[in-house]
């Protein structure tokens, strides 16, 4: 029996040994790909951006009525090309966020399709099918992988300490129509269990209630007063701790209109 086993363990550690090379070159590849496809979307909306003209005000009208909330920004009609689930930008100065916010029908398709609709083990940031960009909710969610190497959401940990949060302290977000800062007023580990993500609420009382609860989680303090009146976004990602398949960072803010 031993003299069997001795002859079968150096086939068993060879598998186990090309398979795990085989997991290695899975990894490194999602990293290269996801690198090169956000390289990309980068590029063709910096491109727009830095060919963006303000439109001459015509007499007798004024630049709100000429840029209608529904008429989409000058900046997206590259990206909405290339794929029209795109519905805004999503940045943080000082980090390597600085993504294409994309939108589907439900909460699964970009977990692993890139901005182009293309498989990718890395996904893409995106919002929650329940919210929209022409009538923005009490809170608008947006979801993102935490890749290791800081891209997507892989900092938002980092807001978790107050420094970094101080340094930090406004949060981009460009939609198809608008231009928002968003106020961090708080970030914090939490489980499924708090449903944080929550884009309706019945009342001001519970909106109200809901808020109260996000503070006394918060592991910061901002100097930024959220009520009932405001809204928030709410960004969200899995935390990539070891046996964490339940548990989430969070970062949110105040939906500020530019």
């Amino acid at each position: 029996m031993k003299k069997r086993l001795s002859k079968v363990m150096p086939f068993v550690y060879l598998a186990v040994f090309l398979y795990s090379g085989y997991l290695l070159v899975q990894y490194l590849y999602t990293y290269v790909e996801a690198a090169s496809s956000l390289k990309e979307t980068q590029e063709i909306y910096e491109t727009a951006l830095e060919n963006v003209t303000e439109p001459g005000v015509v007499e007798g009208s004024n630049k709100e009525a000429i840029l209608s909330r529904y008429t989409m920004r000058p900046q997206f009609e590259e990206l909405h090309k290339v794929n029209d689930d795109i519905v805004g930008w999503i940045s943080v100065e000082g980090s390597k966020v600085n993504n294409p916010i994309l939108q589907a029908e439900d909460n699964d398709f970009y977990l692993n399709r890139n901005f182009k609709g293309d498989y990718s083990r890395a996904g893409s940031v995106f919002m929650d099918f329940r919210n929209d960009v022409t009538d923005m909710s009490r809170n608008t969610v947006i979801y993102g992988h935490a890749m290791r190497n800081d891209t997507m959401f892989g900092s938002l940990k980092k807001f978790g300490d107050q420094d970094y949060a101080n340094k930090h302290s406004v949060i981009y977000m460009d939609t198809l129509y608008e231009g928002y800062d968003i106020e961090v007023f708080a970030a914090y580990e939490t489980t499924i269990d708090f449903y944080y993500i929550e884009t309706h609420f019945q009342s001001d009382e519970e909106f109200g209630d809901f808020l109260g609860e996000v503070e006394s989680r918060s592991l910061i303090d901002m100097p930024v007063e959220v009520g009932p009146d405001d809204q928030i976004v709410t960004l969200s990602t899995c935390n990539n701790s070891v046996n964490s398949k339940d548990k989430r960072y969070v970062v949110q803010g105040k939906l500020v209109k530019r």
